[in-house]
């Protein structure tokens, strides 16, 4: 196979994965709280480069130490983007939107995870109130997936049907009783519960808006902990009434994809003729 055919069929992958990050974000322009991704690329050759000082990397290498041929480029790095998505007002109180860092943190009971409690985190602010089946009468804040909001340690929230409910922007609950008896307002033990994570780069997509972290990508000796930390009252903001919509920006997408698309093209192109080129050798050798 001659070397114009590995770069190009080396091209082919990368620029189908660029085209699929490109189209999935697009399609996910309107997805409340969506976070778009980025496909980066690096140079095979680098890599080539890198494996000289990794021992690890050359086990059973037969060929003589020193640089070897890259042939073009492979997709690297899928980066999340974190930048804040627009605000958009739907006057609902059980709408909430962090304003900077921090996600919000949604728990799975064990019948729908599949064995055990599982945590996953989002942006999508979207709650609503779903009757407690363990305690009749109360009510508990879950997502269009059925995930409970949690508070700051980590325990559910939950609220009575008796008490009207209102989330302030430290997202402590303001409660005040509907039967006018006792009509001052208190303050719930259980304010909503934002976690910042130092790295989001360690977040693994779960599907429907919501993230986990990646085990498999922490470094030794880490764990959850060491990239999970509660922020205080009022380290984070909160918009009650608001929803954080999708930090997509259409025009720069569409722009990527189209590229994607025509350097797709081109090195298709390019396979096609080093394999016609293939053909004529074969046929002069016979």
């Amino acid at each position: 196979m001659n070397t114009s055919l590995y770069i190009s069929s080396g091209a082919l992958q990368a620029y189908q994965q660029k085209i699929d990050t490109a189209a999935n974000n697009v399609a996910n322009v309107n997805t409340n709280g969506f976070k778009r991704k980025d496909q980066s690329f690096s140079e095979i050759l680098a890599a080539q480069i890198n494996n000289q000082s990794d021992p690890t990397q050359e086990v059973g290498r037969q060929t003589p130490n020193g640089i070897r041929v890259g042939y073009g480029a492979r997709a690297g790095v899928t980066q999340l983007d974190t930048e804040q998505g627009q605000a958009i007002e739907t006057g609902n109180p059980f709408d909430l939107m962090i304003q900077g860092t921090g996600f919000f943190q949604v728990e799975y009971p064990a019948a729908k995870a599949g064995g055990q409690n599982e945590i996953r985190y989002t942006r999508d602010g979207n709650f609503h109130l779903s009757p407690n089946p363990n305690k009749p009468g109360t009510y508990h804040l879950v997502n269009a997936n059925g995930g409970l909001l949690l508070d700051q340690n980590g325990s559910p929230i939950e609220l009575s049907g008796q008490n009207e409910v209102k989330i302030d922007s430290i997202g402590q609950i303001q409660l005040k009783n509907k039967n006018g008896s006792g009509t001052a307002d208190f303050t719930s033990p259980q304010r909503v519960g934002i976690v910042d994570i130092q790295n989001p780069h360690i977040l693994k997509n779960m599907g429907a808006n919501e993230f986990s972290i990646d085990p498999t990508v922490l470094a030794n000796g880490t764990n959850t902990t060491n990239y999970l930390r509660t922020m205080a009252a009022g380290e984070a903001q909160i918009s009650s009434g608001y929803l954080e919509g999708s930090n997509v920006d259409l025009t720069t997408e569409m722009t990527d994809l189209m590229t994607s698309q025509r350097s797709f093209q081109m090195n298709a192109r390019a396979v096609s003729y080093a394999d016609q080129m293939m053909g004529i050798a074969n046929n002069i050798m016979k």
